[in-house]
């Protein structure tokens, strides 16, 4: 009995932990990907895209760090000075988003008399609206090329909400926790 608690908690921490984070991928299903075992970047460092939130180096660490941890913890090594039998690279793209929530209404209805009787009145009142959140998504999408070429064999996507950090602590963390999921699905399971 115990074991089926755990169990039923591990499932919900899992979930509130990746609460948030949408992950999608794409893949060639002709690739062998058992023959895959060494990697290296594509790239020394992420593109310049001009907005300083993504150009920066210390993102761009976070995000290779937590990449080549989950990758190793997969088996996967990484390599510098041999031939890899697969490259990655990423991208880290924000685009604003804009949430209504429906429309909500009310209806008011008072009463009212004037002094000593003589004057009254009634009235109703309606108002309708709805809710505006405007607000940055962060995607950031891996990919695993073929070692020599620009041909993909997997694509793994992670959107989210985009926050800004005060504290590089909850940073990493957040990274980690978002390239953990995006790469939960590298290799795909092919049928």
């Amino acid at each position: 009995m115990k074991r089926g608690w755990f169990a039923i908690a591990v499932a919900v921490l899992t979930t509130l932990g990746c609460a948030g984070v949408q992950v999608s991928q794409d893949y060639d299903p002709a690739t062998d990907f058992v023959s895959l075992s060494t990697f290296a970047w594509a790239t020394p460092t992420q593109e310049k895209t001009g907005d300083p939130r993504i150009d920066n180096p210390l993102q761009d660490t976070r995000i290779r760090r937590s990449v080549e941890r989950t990758l190793s913890g997969k088996g996967y090594r990484l390599v510098t000075l041999s031939k890899p039998t697969f490259r990655v690279r990423y991208q880290y793209v924000l685009r604003q988003r804009i949430n209504t929530s429906g429309s909500s209404g009310g209806v008011g209805f008072g009463v009212g008399v004037g002094s000593f009787g003589r004057r009254g009145g009634i009235a109703i009142g309606t108002g309708t609206g709805s809710a505006v959140d405007t607000y940055d998504e962060a995607s950031l999408v891996i990919d695993v090329i073929a070692d020599g070429s620009d041909r993909m064999l997997w694509r793994g996507t992670g959107t989210h909400r985009y926050k800004a950090y005060d504290d590089p602590a909850t940073a990493t963390a957040d990274i980690d926790r978002l390239v953990e999921n995006i790469l939960a699905q590298f290799p795909p399971e092919t049928k």
